[in-house]
């Protein structure tokens, strides 16, 4: 039986369906919001287990979704941040299981958090890569982020640097190539795949 697979976006799905080649694309092409998406999908993941996780207490304790009062002091805001803690600390060190028993369907959600730590694995790798470069290379792919992230387009550097658009294009072509290739063997390991 095959387990279903659950996506918190569609940027998550389209990463794990690329191959190795594309992954590293992925990351490249989206470098400065990489951190910000693992952020939301993993916020993501927490929230489907914690609902999950409701779903069984409620569950367990009979409920039928009609509020009785009982005997039993509850603090449910005391409750709700151990439970929190709990998640985090689970997250932190790697080991979602016990959190996992504690869902109506453990099965379910047991590749969410692999996936997870599997992008953050790879964008460590990418780090790493461009920590090799060169000097100059870093700048260049600094700046290129740089441009990104204030929306700046080629053509108005060419234009500010008075060279041509095909020349930055080059450029920053040549350190992106440079990333891949120091990255490719990485992947291509971990994902058990050769790409064209």
């Amino acid at each position: 039986m095959e387990t279903e697979v659950i996506y918190q976006n569609g940027f998550q799905e389209q990463y794990f369906l690329a191959d190795s080649k594309g992954k590293i694309e992925i990351i490249l092409a989206s470098y400065i919001s990489f951190q910000h998406q693992l952020s939301g999908i993993e916020d993501g993941i927490k929230l489907d287990i914690k609902v999950d996780q409701d779903f069984k207490f409620r569950q367990d304790k009979g409920d039928l979704g009609i509020r009785v009062q009982t005997s039993d002091k509850s603090d449910p805001t005391a409750r709700e941040a151990i439970r929190n803690v709990e998640l985090d600390q689970a997250f932190d060190e790697n080991d979602i299981e016990r959190e996992l028993e504690k869902t109506c369907t453990p099965d379910l959600f047991r590749n969410q958090p692999r996936m997870f730590s599997s992008m953050k694995d790879d964008y460590q790798v990418i780090k790493m890569v461009i920590a090799t470069l060169s000097f100059k290379d870093c700048e260049t792919l600094n700046a290129y982020f740089d441009y990104q992230k204030q929306h700046i387009k080629f053509g108005t550097v060419a234009e500010e640097k008075e060279i041509l658009v095909s020349s930055i294009y080059q450029k920053f072509w040549r350190v992106k190539s440079k990333v891949k290739k120091n990255a490719i063997d990485k992947f291509d390991r971990k994902y058990g795949r050769i790409t064209a």
